[in-house]
């Protein structure tokens, strides 16, 4: 088969998984459990990947692109406030992609085999100290404020998949809304 094809097919597949993958987790997630949910025998799976480990780094690579992807089509030249608040949307929004995202961290913790994962962290870091150089927050501070928007947002959306206690959750983004515009002021120290 052409290489094309088996990836693509690969990733059709993946995309047939992602309902069951939601409602099971990674962590329970078995080369057999897999394919009894696309209607697959298990070595029909395992001409795709053929190790447990191998799908759920491929679940997670997808979601990954998945997240970035979105992230890039977000209008980045918003004024910082509204930015900030269709971020935050933008959260609520895949918060299926982020539970994953949130196991997935979990898992590149404690295991080598996921350990691409908390390479890729990074990328949204940079993704955002890059952004506030463009807006004009100093160079000096443009790392520790991007460091900050990633726990708060992350956090927030770590407690929303907890606890789908969204009302609670919203009401603390707001006073984080309120902060961060203090905190991006050029004069702010």
């Amino acid at each position: 088969m052409d290489p094309t094809a088996e990836l693509r097919e690969r990733d059709e597949l993946l995309d047939r998984l992602r309902p069951y993958v939601d409602q099971v987790g990674l962590c329970a997630l078995t080369l057999e459990n897999a394919a009894n949910a696309l209607g697959l025998s298990s070595d029909a799976l395992q001409d795709f990947v053929p190790a447990k480990e191998d799908l759920i780094a491929a679940l997670i690579a997808q979601n990954r692109i998945r997240l970035r992807t979105k992230f890039a089509s977000l209008d980045h030249s918003l004024p910082p406030d509204e930015l900030r608040r269709v971020m935050w949307d933008f959260l609520m929004q895949t918060a299926s992609e982020l539970r994953l995202f949130f196991e997935a961290y979990g898992l590149a913790l404690r295991d080598e085999h996921y350990g691409d994962f908390l390479t890729g962290i990074n990328d949204w870091l940079g993704l955002l100290k890059d952004a506030l150089l463009r807006r004009g927050v100093p160079n000096d501070r443009a790392e520790a404020f991007a460091t900050l928007i990633l726990a708060v947002y992350r956090g927030a959306m770590m407690d929303y998949c907890a606890t789908e206690e969204r009302p609670r959750v919203n009401a603390a983004m707001e006073l984080w809304f309120k902060a961060a515009n203090w905190l991006t002021e050029p004069s702010a120290e």
